[in-house]
């Protein structure tokens, strides 16, 4: 165990996120490459599917899952953000996969919710014959793209949609249309104009029959378009939707909106920088702070069963970042009360870990309650028998206590 928890420290103290490949001529693999056959589509569906480090690392943890849309164009970067801000020793999102779907095969047809042949100039478009099919679109995600997902991974039961652009019509669609399917919607500066302005019409629609009382999170972001003769007054749909649903959204959902600045950014710049604030908004009160960790660690607890309770979903801090400062107790700053608290944390978390329960053992070793110590090696044991510490411990304790 001494031995993990040197090289834990050196980690985080040299702030790596990356494990540098052995072989210099070995490729850094972000994700992988499947597909989905559609029946209610009638088609194959591209998937590119990112899991966070420490799902092949333990066979017990569940994720909640990002399902994001233009995910041929936007997967890398936005998988990269998930990986950054939930890694490290103050992570501000929780560990995350990432279930990308390749949506330029047929975009216009899958992300309209209704049939319209007028395009963004106001004139009618004979590609946009193919419009109207978000509803059937919607359908493959709810009965095949997410069943087949939760077949298929370890995931939770919480879930967040995005879309950027013309994809985050179909996000708003589902919010209206597929009760309680997502916990959070992310949207980046949504094409508000489609068919004279649609999504604001079904928006007071929903309002009328919306009976949700499950906690969900919105967030919705723009541009500060200036009005010119390039770009005509329409063009702010996207803002005059955003003060919409600020006005009247339901109680149950909660609420971010951000206007960038004119210049600052632009509808094609704002993607990343749009999802870092959104993703972070939705799980606000997940990151840390380091004097709560040092100085009174049952505040992270409270931290977590309020964000748990706000987003209807139990959430917990990483599992190794709690074991490291409870190793940091236990013999950097040697307090055993503090210590034995994040350890007793971890195996209340992660009760299927027998890596939680070999080192809440070692805490009562060093603490001096070798019958607990004894019972808790015995209990990693039973959840992993190759746990070679535990069973060295195991032996070593029972034949001194024996």
């Amino acid at each position: 165990m001494k031995k993990q928890i040197a090289l834990a420290f050196i980690a985080f103290l040299f702030n790596i996120s990356l494990v540098l490949a052995q072989n210099e001529n070995e490729d850094v693999v972000i994700g992988k490459r499947n597909y989905l056959n559609s029946k209610i589509l009638n088609e194959k569906r591209e998937l590119i599917i990112y899991v966070p480090n420490s799902y092949n690392q333990n066979n017990y943890k569940r994720y909640p899952v990002i399902y994001l849309l233009d995910g041929g164009t936007l997967f890398t970067s936005f998988s990269g953000v998930v990986d950054r801000l939930s890694s490290d020793a103050s992570p501000q999102i929780p560990e995350m996969i990432v279930v990308g779907i390749n949506t330029s095969q047929n975009r216009l047809r899958d992300a309209s919710p209704t049939k319209s042949m007028i395009g963004y100039r106001g004139i009618e478009e004979a590609g946009l014959e193919v419009t109207g099919g978000a509803n059937t679109f919607l359908e493959f995600i709810e009965k095949e793209l997410i069943p087949y997902i939760d077949s298929t991974y370890r995931t939770n039961a919480y879930r967040t949609f995005v879309g950027y652009s013309f994809t985050g019509l179909p996000i708003l669609h589902s919010l209206f249309t597929q009760k309680d399917l997502f916990n959070s919607y992310l949207v980046i500066d949504f094409s508000a104009w489609w068919d004279n302005q649609v999504t604001l019409k079904n928006f007071h629609s929903f309002l009328e029959n919306y009976t949700s009382e499950k906690p969900l999170d919105v967030f919705i972001s723009t541009e500060e378009r200036v009005i010119t003769k390039v770009y005509p007054a329409k063009i702010n749909a996207t803002w005059t939707f955003m003060k919409a649903f600020k006005k009247k959204h339901p109680k149950n959902i909660n609420y971010g909106m951000k206007k960038y600045k004119y210049k600052e950014e632009n509808h094609h710049s704002m993607p990343l920088i749009s999802f870092i604030d959104g993703i972070k908004y939705i799980f606000r009160g997940h990151m840390i702070n380091y004097d709560e960790m040092y100085t009174s660690p049952e505040l992270i607890k409270l931290k977590f069963d309020a964000l748990s309770n706000r987003l209807g979903v139990k959430f917990s801090l990483r599992e190794d970042l709690v074991n490291y400062f409870g190793y940091q107790f236990l013999y950097t700053h040697k307090d055993i009360d503090k210590a034995m608290f994040y350890f007793q944390m971890n195996s209340e978390n992660f009760p299927q870990s027998s890596n939680a329960f070999d080192s809440l053992a070692e805490a009562y070793m060093v603490g001096g309650d070798k019958t607990r110590a004894i019972e808790n090696y015995e209990k990693a044991l039973q959840l992993d028998a190759n746990n070679m510490n535990s069973k060295r411990m195991f032996e070593q304790l029972k034949s001194k206590h024996d």
